[in-house]
């Protein structure tokens, strides 16, 4: 007996003297958590405030969401104030550890709760608005978790809405969330749900099903961009209205892309596809309508360089905007001509800034832009184009018009570009105009006359590679027969 109350006393001393400890850095660990935070996103115009209260066994944190004027300017910070009340403020009740989670498999540092209501959140008539159709107001519940190894597990829930007017029915499920972040490196995931938003009434029944957002933050470069994936879907949305014959229906998805390539660029790539069927009942018209397309774009050697020129340019952007808006705004004569010279102090300011933003938009062999789309008609007939083109010129220099009018008349200096076209023949159809889809099937068959393009089982078809001075088409060299005639347009384009 003596021994179990021994045992049983030195884990409560150990339980009370964790909880200590707990409560003692408590503090230090979450404000040094806002400062990183703070780095990242400042340049944003986002700033993070905090005040934390604590005690033996508890902490009381007030986080507070400011947008920053001087990064935003003065204008953007009046527009947002009109649908945002600001500061965001959100209270969490914070119990020291040890705490359990995971069905008491876990062991936390901290356990934060809170409770928002979007009536706090947004302002004027949007605020106005909700809660004439939602009294009640909508809560979003926060639960997030602390780990020992300094990640915090996050977990949230809305108040599902059902909104009755003007006989039309509105259902909104309750939107559910959950993530994890490591509050040193800021690196982590978060998931976002919405199961289900429905409307019916005068005719038409809607649907939208899992709409999601996943967001993944992978890496940072200078310790101050984020890096990562983020995915948007709409799972499904179905559409019936008395009017129509069949449903409407489609899904849709994004996915974002961004990924460091050394120490010093990126790369960022989008892809999205969309479904659809019926839509055709939409336009009468039109004898044909794509099933499902597909559009892809990316952009290889982004420099950091050139994000923080373009901070910079914001900054500046800012300053002049606001010098503006404090000229319109002076009622007293005697210093509007003091104003209009900070006015254009500022804008010369904004002019060198987008100048050394432009210069290090474009790096040799390394810039490259590469854009694809395909589209499927229910007939399962698919057209493709691709186009990517890279960079190969000197490095950019002079004022802003003198880099504009290198780029407008020496692309054949500084372009590299590959490019593939398949059209299937069936895909005029796309065209409602008869007129137009004869005019472009007589184009396409005359560039096959030319040696431009293939016909083979009803697609029409090249591949074009250029390096400076050298032109294939179809692996055939065309430098000689359309190089001349392209120089000859563009020095007739620079002459007018």
């Amino acid at each position: 007996m003596k021994k179990i109350v021994t045992i049983a006393g030195v884990i409560v001393l150990g339980w009370l003297g964790l909880t200590a400890y707990i409560s003692n850095v408590f503090k230090g660990e979450f404000e040094q958590y806002i400062e990183r935070l703070n780095r990242v996103y400042a340049s944003q115009g986002i700033l993070y405030k905090t005040e934390v209260q604590s005690s033996f066994f508890t902490s009381d944190v007030k986080l507070e969401v400011h947008l920053d004027k001087d990064r935003l300017g003065k204008a953007a910070a009046d527009v947002y104030a009109e649908f945002i009340s600001l500061p965001v403020e959100l209270e969490y009740k914070v119990e020291h550890g040890p705490v359990f989670y995971k069905d008491g498999f876990g062991i936390g540092f901290a356990k934060f709760n809170a409770e928002m209501k979007a009536s706090e959140v947004v302002a004027g008539k949007l605020k106005e608005n909700l809660l004439e159709r939602v009294p009640e107001d909508i809560t979003l519940h926060l639960t997030e978790i602390l780990s020992f190894d300094k990640r915090l597990k996050v977990d949230m829930h809305s108040d599902a809405v059902t909104l009755i007017e003007k006989g039309e029915k509105v259902e909104i499920a309750s939107l559910v969330g959950s993530g994890v972040v490591d509050i040193e490196t800021l690196l982590g995931s978060f998931d976002v749900t919405l199961p289900k938003i429905s409307l019916e009434g005068n005719g038409i029944t809607a649907t939208a099903q899992d709409i999601t957002l996943h967001v993944a933050m992978k890496d940072m470069l200078k310790g101050k961009y984020l890096l990562g994936d983020g995915v948007f879907k709409v799972g499904k949305v179905r559409v019936e209205q008395d009017a129509l014959a069949q449903p409407l229906e489609m899904d849709f998805m994004m996915d974002v892309k961004t990924e460091r390539e050394d120490e010093n660029l990126f790369m960022t790539a989008i892809d999205m596809q969309l479904n659809q069927e019926g839509f055709e009942q939409l336009s009468p018209t039109a004898k044909e309508i794509a099933k499902q397309v597909n559009f892809s774009i990316q952009w290889n050697g982004i420099s950091v360089e050139v994000l923080q020129k373009v901070e910079v340019l914001n900054k500046k952007q800012t300053e002049a905007l606001d010098s503006l808006y404090a000229v319109m705004e002076l009622q007293d004569q005697s210093q509007v001509a003091e104003a209009q010279q900070k006015a254009e102090l500022a804008q010369e300011a904004f002019a060198q800034a987008a100048k050394e933003a432009f210069q290090a938009l474009l790096i040799k062999e390394r810039t490259k832009l590469s854009v694809g789309m395909d589209l499927t008609t229910k007939d399962n007939a698919t057209s493709k184009i691709s186009v990517s083109a890279g960079y190969v010129g000197k490095a950019l220099q002079g004022d802003v018009e003198e880099m504009v009018a290198y780029l407008q008349q020496k692309p054949l200096e500084y372009l590299t570009v590959n490019a593939e076209l398949h059209i299937n023949e069936k895909h005029f159809a796309l065209n409602p105009s008869p007129q137009e889809q004869q005019q472009a099937k007589m184009g396409f068959d005359m560039a096959v006359m030319q040696g431009m393009m293939r016909f083979e089982n009803g697609v029409y078809s090249t591949k074009l590679e250029y390096a400076p001075k050298t032109l294939k088409i179809n692996g055939q060299d065309k430098s000689q027969e359309i190089l001349p005639l392209i120089e000859m347009s563009l020095s007739q384009r620079t002459m007018n």
